[in-house]
C-alpha cells in the first residue's frame, strides 16, 4: 500500500480520496499529501493548518497581527502534525503561497465586511424583497447587527414571492481543493 500511496504522490485528487476511505488509509495519504504541498497547483488555504501546531504565545501574537489586517482567524485543533510531513521546501513556493493566503483572508474579510455594511443597509432603508437568492461563492459571515437590524424591519422578507437556495460553497469545502 505504501509504495501504491507514493506512486500516487502527484496525484493530490487521488491521495485525497485515499484518505477519505478508512483511518488506516489516511493515516497513509495524508503524509504524503503534506511532504511537498508548497509545489503543488493546489489553493493556499493549507497555510492555516500549520497554525494548529504553533506555540501558545506564538498564535497569541499571530492572531493579534492577523486582527489588526481583518483577518480573523481560528486556530482549531488537527488530527495530524502536517508540519512534521515536510519533505521539500522551496521559499519561493512558500513566500508565493503566503502571499495568495493573506491576499485571500484580506480580500475576504473586506468583501464580507462590505456586504455586511450593505445588507445592513438595504433593512435600515425599508425595502420590501420580493425575492431572495441565497447563492453565493464562499461562506457569508453575517455579522449580529444584521439580525438586530432585521428585528427592526419586519416588512424586509414579508413580500417574498421567490426564494432560491443556491448551491452553497462554503470555505471549509474549498479547503480540500
Amino acid at each position: 500500500m505504501e509504495n501504491i500511496f507514493n506512486n500516487l504522490n502527484d496525484e493530490i485528487y487521488s491521495l485525497y480520496s485515499c484518505a477519505l476511505v478508512s483511518r488506516h488509509w489516511c493515516k497513509m495519504a495524508v503524509p504524503i499529501l503534506w511532504q511537498d504541498p508548497f509545489s503543488s497547483a493546489r489553493r493556499p488555504f493549507f497555510i492555516s493548518k500549520y497554525f494548529s501546531s504553533l506555540g501558545e504565545d506564538e498564535k497569541f501574537i499571530l492572531k493579534k497581527d492577523l486582527e489588526k489586517y481583518g483577518i480573523n482567524e481560528e486556530f482549531s485543533n488537527t488530527i495530524f502534525e502536517y508540519a512534521k510531513f515536510l519533505k521539500v521546501l522551496n521559499l519561493w513556493n512558500l513566500e508565493n503561497k503566503v502571499r495568495k493566503w493573506i491576499f485571500f483572508k484580506l480580500s475576504y474579510a473586506k468583501m464580507n465586511h462590505i456586504i455586511n455594511l450593505l445588507i445592513k443597509l438595504f433593512i435600515e432603508s425599508g425595502a420590501t424583497l420580493h425575492k431572495l437568492d441565497l447563492n453565493f461563492q464562499v461562506c457569508l459571515e453575517l455579522k449580529p447587527v444584521i439580525f438586530y437590524a432585521l428585528e427592526e424591519n419586519k416588512q424586509f422578507f414579508s413580500r417574498i414571492q421567490h426564494l432560491c437556495l443556491g448551491k452553497i460553497i462554503t470555505l471549509e469545502v474549498l479547503l480540500h481543493y
